[in-house]
């Protein structure tokens, strides 16, 4: 069976055959499509500068106070870019701050441990404590020194593993039920067994969890200031490096 496909065309003048292929314009977007856009855009939703989608804006002070609106051009040309930048910060109404590039490092900074603080809220790590029937005081004094210190700071879970090397006598079962017991009292005041005990030829295994509730400390503004400047410190050698060598990234 033979199939014949034929094609859309239009005869213009007798003999002369035109086909038409479709062509796209290209429409610049409106002022409040690009500021949409900037919404849409999680990473760029607070935009700085000249990406500032906005013609006028008011600036806020760091207490709060909101000034008169401005023409943003005309605000940008007082900002020296060098130290300071304007960042978005409200877009109903548009409201901005004027930042030096450390304020700025820091708030961002914030925000991260802020994120993690609320991500990591609630959950419990587990941890691992190796010890044998003939460790000795100094180590395993240590080990529950250690031991200690983490099950202090809440929301972890350590197993404290028995076992026996080679050459060395197996404890009885009487032997092993004590020392764990002994374990178990000694951190009695800031966990407790949160699972059923395992003893199984030589070997044991007892499972303590913190009872203790981990507060989630955020870092102060001292620290964030001084992370905030390294930061930016690395950003600029980065950048000198690159525009002394543009053949190399830096690492």
């Amino acid at each position: 069976m033979n199939v014949v496909f034929r094609r859309a065309i239009r005869l213009t003048t007798p003999g002369t055959i035109t086909r038409h292929f479709s062509q796209r314009r290209r429409i610049q977007p409106t002022s409040q499509q690009r500021i949409e856009s900037v919404i849409d855009k999680k990473p760029r939703s607070y935009p700085t500068n000249h990406q500032i989608p906005y013609e006028v804006v008011q600036v806020q002070e760091s207490d709060g106070t909101l000034n008169p609106s401005v023409n943003l051009p005309h605000l940008l040309a007082t900002v020296d870019k060098s130290t300071h930048l304007v960042r978005l910060i409200s877009h109903i109404p548009p409201i901005v701050r004027v930042l030096t590039h450390v304020e700025d490092k820091m708030n961002k900074l914030e925000r991260k441990a802020d994120m993690k603080t609320r991500k990591n809220k609630g959950q419990v790590t587990t941890k691992e404590v190796r010890l044998t029937w003939i460790t000795s005081d100094a180590d395993y004094e240590h080990k529950m020194t250690m031991a200690r210190k983490e099950l202090e700071k809440g929301d972890v879970r350590i197993d404290f593993l028995f076992c026996s090397p080679s050459g060395v006598r197996v404890p009885s079962r009487l032997e092993v039920n004590d020392q764990l017991q002994k374990v178990a009292d000694s951190f009695a005041d800031v966990s407790n067994e949160w699972k059923e005990r395992v003893v199984f030829r030589g070997t044991a295994r007892l499972h303590l969890q913190s009872t203790v509730r981990a507060s989630k400390v955020m870092p102060s503004r001292g620290e964030l200031e001084e992370l905030a400047r390294k930061s930016l410190e690395r950003s600029e050698k980065s950048r000198r490096q690159s525009k002394k060598d543009p053949g190399t990234y830096p690492a």
